[in-house]
């Protein structure tokens, strides 16, 4: 869904959607003929400005030819209305004019050199207009935000999480910086995805926590963290579902993506879990584990079939231009590893104190080493 034209499996943030219009599709475009004009490739806003001005040389050309020969304008052939006509759009000056700067005060003359003038400022405005908007424009801002090349899964306290970084190259950070993750997923015979033939759907994040809408501090590397629970698009479906619908544990088409967390950490009620035992009151096991063959199997089959694919959306504001820019990325199934985590690729710089990022090592992952991982110890219930 998303291009890989900018390298190193990174993308540029061009939909690869083709539309079929409709028949009545360049009347809803001509309705708003900038944006069309300011969305329009560089080649073609260049040859189309182009094509406007040389109409009006031209045009103005033929005008001139109309006039008087008692108004001095020496114009005899089309050539020297051209060029009279290019005089006046760009104001290169008039020469002597068959000897008469004024052209004998010809009322005909007058007017159609003040419309040509006005025209011309016009079309100026508009020109600059449209190439400011287009070299200025956020989406071009957007090329030094960087995402990983590769998300991870990890088992983390018994749950499955889908990790990816992002940061940004450039020194100038953007302002109320967000993320928002979706995951497309075609039609399938997979219970609960068989009503829509293609679908985005929301990914609740829990680092950054989307109830805080996601913020980021892009001058670090920040990991993004999405569970796989009941309501995860990315979650196959159950092996052995209830026999009756629950809200409180299953997801099911139209109902609001929740997260299974807020549950476990007491920040959302659950009526119908009957025992509820005391919070953070956790039981001694490894933080990390390795995800199994048979989940990575099981997960691996259902993105097959549902054609899934991750699009993150890395949004915020240039202070230089006030105009918002939105990175954006996708993983397919082939860009996701499993067992293993990022790189570190921020280091202290001895000298100043400060940080130094190493952007060649910020798309490398490395396997877990789960002998090294120390198991957590059983806290007092509160």
């Amino acid at each position: 869904m998303i291009d890989r034209s900018a390298g190193s499996n990174h993308s540029l943030g061009t939909w690869n959607i083709r539309r079929l219009r409709a028949s009545d599709a360049y009347k809803r475009y001509l309705s708003a003929p900038f944006h069309t004009l300011v969305n329009m490739s560089v080649y073609k806003v260049v040859i189309g400005l182009s094509l406007v001005y040389l109409t009006v040389i031209a045009v103005f050309g033929l005008l001139y030819l109309s006039i008087d020969s008692s108004c001095n304008l020496a114009i005899a052939t089309f050539p020297q209305g051209f060029i009279f006509s290019v005089s006046v759009l760009f104001t290169i000056g008039f020469g002597v004019g068959g000897n008469d700067v004024f052209f004998n005060s010809c009322g005909s003359a007058i007017t159609l050199i003040t419309a040509q003038t006005i025209v011309g400022v016009f079309l100026d405005a508009m020109a600059f207009g449209i190439f400011y908007q287009r070299f200025a424009r956020g989406q071009s801002r957007a090329n030094t935000i960087r995402v990983s090349a590769f998300a991870c899964v990890q088992k983390i306290r018994g749950h499955l999480y889908f990790t990816f970084q992002t940061c940004e190259m450039r020194k100038h950070q953007l302002s109320e910086a967000h993320v928002r993750c979706y995951a497309v997923l075609h039609k399938s015979v997979h219970f609960p995805h068989q009503v829509h033939h293609m679908q985005a759907y929301p990914m609740r994040l829990q680092q950054p926590d989307d109830d805080l809408n996601g913020w980021l501090i892009l001058a670090l590397p920040t990991i993004c963290v999405h569970r796989l629970d009941a309501w995860s698009p990315l979650a196959p479906p159950p092996l052995d579902p209830e026999p009756t619908h629950n809200p409180a544990t299953q997801a099911l088409f139209p109902e609001p993506p929740q997260r299974a967390v807020d549950i476990e950490s007491g920040t959302r009620e659950n009526k119908y879990r009957v025992d509820k035992p005391a919070l953070f009151n956790s039981a001694t096991t490894n933080v990390l584990t390795p995800v199994t063959k048979a989940d990575i199997d099981r997960l691996l089959r259902f993105w097959s079939d549902t054609e899934m694919e991750v699009v993150v959306v890395v949004e915020g504001v240039d202070a230089a231009t006030s105009s918002t820019t939105q990175m954006r990325h996708s993983f397919k199934a082939h860009d996701v590893v499993f067992n293993e985590q990022f790189v570190n690729c921020v280091f202290i710089d001895n000298e100043t104190g400060g940080a130094i990022i190493d952007f060649k090592h910020f798309d490398r992952t490395t396997p877990l080493d789960f002998a090294a991982i120390p198991i957590t110890t059983p806290r007092e219930a509160v």
